[in-house]
């Protein structure tokens, strides 16, 4: 073990000496939590960031293909209209023989219902 000197200067400096080491060594430490949570915040931010722009462009997928949906359906009620054969319009709007008939069935009940308005309306009149 190392014996400390006597003299008041050496013994003076070896104290200054160790209170710089431990300042840097605390400086040191605080970097390194300050720069761990910029570090952090800013992945927040790329994360939020990145999120955003990929949740933006699913809605925007999403959309489309609802959108198309939505006309390949509406596709089919013009076709039903017109009375196509049903294997013509699978055949040209890709939809299943399940939505086709469940079409038909909401075409069946829509002009009777537009009916009953219809007659409501006349017999205010």
């Amino acid at each position: 073990m190392k014996r400390m000197s006597s003299d008041p200067a050496i013994q003076d400096a070896a104290f200054e000496h160790n209170r710089r080491m431990m300042d840097m060594a605390q400086l040191r430490y605080e970097g390194k939590r300050e720069g761990l949570a910029e570090g952090r915040e800013e992945g927040r931010e790329e994360g939020r960031i990145e999120g955003r722009a990929e949740g933006m462009e699913q809605g925007i997928e999403r959309g489309i293909e609802q959108g198309i949906e939505k006309q390949r359906l509406e596709t089919a009620k013009e076709m039903l209209r017109n009375h196509c054969e049903d294997q013509l319009i699978q055949l040209c709007t890709k939809i299943t023989a399940s939505q086709l008939e469940q079409l038909k069935r909401q075409e069946c009940s829509e002009p009777a219902q537009a009916m009953t308005k219809l007659q409501f309306q006349s017999a205010d009149h």
